[in-house]
């Protein structure tokens, strides 16, 4: 048996109102707790769950109570009795426990619990009963033989011991108190009669609750009366125990009930909220087809201008390639230009040379004149026609000598601007070769453009089929979009219809909790 400490001795007294429900598996392990079950016993229903029933058991409950209540619920009866439970901080509280067994399918499926308030006056006989009971190796007396409670056995033995006394008081001889003793029996044999219904009723309210250990803590009696009384306080109890197990469904469904509107309410704001958003995106789509008509008609006009760049850069590499070979051929006549501009210095070189040979040939003439003249003047009249021949052979060599050194000053002249134009010729040659490298270059440029362009078209028709492609699809999530917006619609209507029908359910889970608060009041102004 399990016990549980620490325990403080500080009663909870339970509110006229408080339903105390629970279930539990075949075997006792929790699978249910109310509020009140959660507020009284001070656990947590996380704690609860999951957990054997025994766990809010109080040491100084009787374990021959729950055998007692375990033997009935295994025979598919119901059980009623006091019951002290513990709770998390020790403290505890009395109660008075129906425990049902629930069948499903033949088979015992859960237990269920349901727990009220106790009276005071039961609990004080409750108190000194069960630390009887406890304290004893066996039931007490009074449980033990339950013929001495029987009402009926204890109405005939007065009625004989009455007569007896009479006839013994009264009677001065045999025949009198045989008569005395024949009126007692018969007496009792017409109170036997009468209280045969008694009897009957007697094991009809057995049949309905046989709880020995508790009849006398909800009645005061051990007799037949008291257990009339028990098996009647029992119906009682179980309905009660329904209406418990109603009220704390209507509770739940209730909570269910407002959860659902809410629920219902937001669901119907969303699909209002999905309605617009469906129209919105309705007019985008519409917008992004418009867009992708847009984009194939722009990416058809980009392929068009694409096309024409391509002719145009096909021309121009056409061009470039006739200017490559125009300045390739000017560069070569450059260059046989310059060759020969450089044999023309050569030969204006060796002009030069022949114009120093001239010149000191012609001083060597001059020098010759000038000897051949002093020899004829000394010669004197002999020597006057030599002298003319000499001084005309110096004139023509100073001449020669004017012409030569003309000759030379033009050679130099001559030699310097051939320089100067081989120079300028070298010069227009690189500028040339530079020119056809950039050609060759701007050639390979063109002929990349080309091949850009021939890509761009490409990828520009691709465009457009995409486009196309992506216009058709459009105009499929178009309609789909359309089709979600009727759902939606149809939603809006479904949520409508759910909410006035889980305004219903609120409006139906109030009346029964209504109607099982006024039955509960109503049973406690009885009891």
């Amino acid at each position: 048996m399990r016990i549980n400490q620490p325990i403080t001795g500080r009663e909870v007294e339970l509110a006229d109102g408080d339903i105390i429900l629970s279930t539990t598996t075949p075997d006792g392990f929790i699978k249910y707790v109310n509020n009140d079950f959660v507020r009284i016993s001070g656990f947590t229903a996380a704690e609860l769950i999951g957990q054997p029933h025994n766990i809010v058991r109080h040491p100084d409950m009787p374990p021959q109570a729950f055998a007692e209540m375990w033997a009935s619920l295994k025979q598919g009866q119901n059980w009623m009795g006091l019951v002290k439970n513990r709770c998390k901080n020790g403290d505890h509280y009395w109660v008075s426990a129906f425990v049902t067994p629930i069948y499903k399918n033949g088979r015992l499926a859960e237990v269920q619990s349901v727990r009220t308030k106790a009276q005071p006056a039961q609990i004080a006989l409750a108190e000194q009963h069960y630390a009887s009971v406890k304290t004893s190796s066996s039931r007490p007396k009074s449980v033990r033989a339950r013929w001495q409670g029987s009402l009926q056995l204890r109405l005939l033995l007065s009625n004989l011991l009455v007569f007896a006394f009479l006839a013994a008081v009264l009677g001065q001889d045999a025949a009198s108190t045989a008569l005395l003793l024949s009126a007692g029996a018969g007496l009792g044999f017409f109170l036997y009669r009468q209280l045969q219904p008694l009897r009957q009723l007697e094991r009809q309210a057995k049949k309905l609750a046989d709880n020995p250990l508790c009849t006398p803590l909800y009645t005061g009696r051990s007799d037949e009366c008291g257990r009339i009384g028990f098996a009647m306080q029992m119906q009682q109890a179980e309905t009660a125990a329904v209406v418990g197990r109603l009220n704390d469904a209507a509770q739940q469904l209730g909570n269910n009930a407002g959860e659902l509107l809410q629920q219902v309410e937001s669901g119907r704001q969303a699909c209002h909220t999905q309605q617009a958003e469906t129209d919105q995106i309705v007019g985008a789509v519409t917008q992004m087809a418009a867009s992708i008509v847009q984009v194939a008609h722009s990416a058809e006009s980009a392929s068009q201008a694409a096309n024409q760049a391509d002719l145009a850069a096909n021309t121009g590499q056409q061009l470039v390639s006739s200017t490559n070979n125009a300045i390739a051929q000017l560069a070569e006549n450059i260059r046989q230009a310059s060759t020969i501009m450089l044999q023309l210095e050569q030969h204006s070189c060796d002009i030069s040379a022949v114009l120093t040979v001239i010149e000191t040939v012609a001083a060597q003439t001059n020098l010759l004149a000038l000897n051949a003249a002093i020899e004829a003047a000394r010669a004197g009249e002999q020597g006057k026609g030599f002298a003319v021949v000499a001084e005309a052979v110096r004139g023509l060599a100073a001449r020669t000598q004017q012409s030569t050194a003309d000759i030379q000053r033009t050679t130099v002249a001559l030699q310097n601007s051939v320089q100067q134009v081989v120079l300028v010729m070298q010069q227009s040659y690189q500028q040339a070769e530079h020119c056809v490298h950039n050609a060759v270059q701007a050639s390979a440029a063109l002929q990349n453009i080309g091949d850009q362009v021939n890509a761009i078209t490409n990828m520009n028709a691709q465009i457009a089929t995409a486009a196309m492609q992506q216009r058709g699809a459009s105009e499929e999530i178009s309609q789909s979009i359309l089709r979600i917006r009727q759902s939606a619609d149809l939603n809006v209507q479904h949520g409508q219809h759910n909410l006035a029908n889980a305004t219903e359910v609120a409006g139906l889970s109030s009346l029964l909790h209504e109607l099982a608060f006024h039955f509960w009041q109503a049973r406690q102004k009885t009891d």
